[in-house]
């Protein structure tokens, strides 16, 4: 399932802010390279968010990095009393001017660009004050709305409960605002996750012992080793089983699984679903 491109039409402004009503939320697997905030005031369904599947909920607030494929829908079928409805600002990555965000002032908001790149739901009674601002937001003029959207991004950089939705094995994006170190490991694995990574291999790698690593990772990652390359390996398989090309079985080697067992194991445990039952949510 090949994602859609979506031109956004920026016009004369610098960013675009749209309230949009629907019958029930279709808004098929689409990508574009400008930062999405998007507030979903109601409405049932799901959210499709690189490889994260999950229940809307009213006042649900998401932060989509650039090109990260995502959806929202809902059967036809699903009778609501109300349409559903959301507010969506789309923005460059240069929407204040190139290089703005390098100004230490604007630090925070940077490294929240930064963490979008595989999509960020925040926390509801954290980003409470965004919503009527957000909101007020349709009323101003194109200064007003500027200022307004510059401090929304610094009240949402101020959250501490954010949650990374789409895996890294799925998005194989590194995020900038980690260490060097920290993402040369990153990608030691990218690199070599399908072909019998162990704990021994990236220790060597990172010029460490088993132990020292395993510790290291642990207390920067805030999960072990192990589990972290399994979400690599099954986030490969979702991108995999959407685009539809090859069979299960064959996915579970080309995610890097040894036998179809422990791929299935891993992949229920990640996504609470069998990779069946994963292809279905798509269809």
């Amino acid at each position: 399932m090949k994602p859609i491109f979506e031109k956004v039409l920026l016009g004369e402004s610098s960013f675009l802010i749209k309230e949009e009503h629907f019958k029930h939320f279709n808004i098929p697997s689409h990508i574009h390279p400008e930062f999405e905030l998007a507030l979903l005031l109601q409405g049932e369904g799901k959210k499709c968010i690189g490889d994260h599947i999950s229940k809307i909920q009213a006042k649900d607030l998401i932060l989509i990095g650039p090109n990260i494929i995502h959806s929202w829908f809902a059967p036809e079928a699903l009778k609501q009393a109300k349409l559903s409805k959301q507010i969506v600002i789309q923005f460059p990555n240069d929407f204040l001017g190139t290089d703005f965000f390098e100004h230490s002032a604007f630090n925070k908001i940077k490294n929240l660009l930064q963490n979008s790149y595989r999509g960020l739901a925040f926390n509801a009674n954290e980003a409470h004050p965004v919503v009527s601002r957000i909101k007020k937001m349709l009323t101003l003029n194109d200064f007003d709305r500027t200022i307004e959207l510059l401090k929304i991004l610094n009240i949402l950089a101020g959250c501490r409960k954010t949650m990374f939705l789409s895996s890294m094995g799925y998005s194989s994006q590194l995020n900038r605002s980690e260490s060097a170190r920290l993402n040369a490991i990153y990608g030691y694995i990218l690199d070599h996750y399908k072909i019998g990574l162990d704990l021994n291999s990236v220790a060597r790698f990172a010029n460490m012992t088993p132990q020292a690593f395993s510790s290291y990772f642990k207390k920067r990652t805030r999960r072990n080793f192990i589990s972290f390359l399994n979400e690599v390996k099954v986030g490969c398989a979702c991108k995999l089983l959407s685009e539809k090309k090859f069979s299960i079985s064959q996915i579970c080697f080309e995610s890097g699984f040894s036998n179809l067992s422990n791929f299935n194991r891993q992949f229920k445990n990640i996504m609470s679903m069998t990779p069946t039952q994963y292809v279905k949510e798509f269809e």
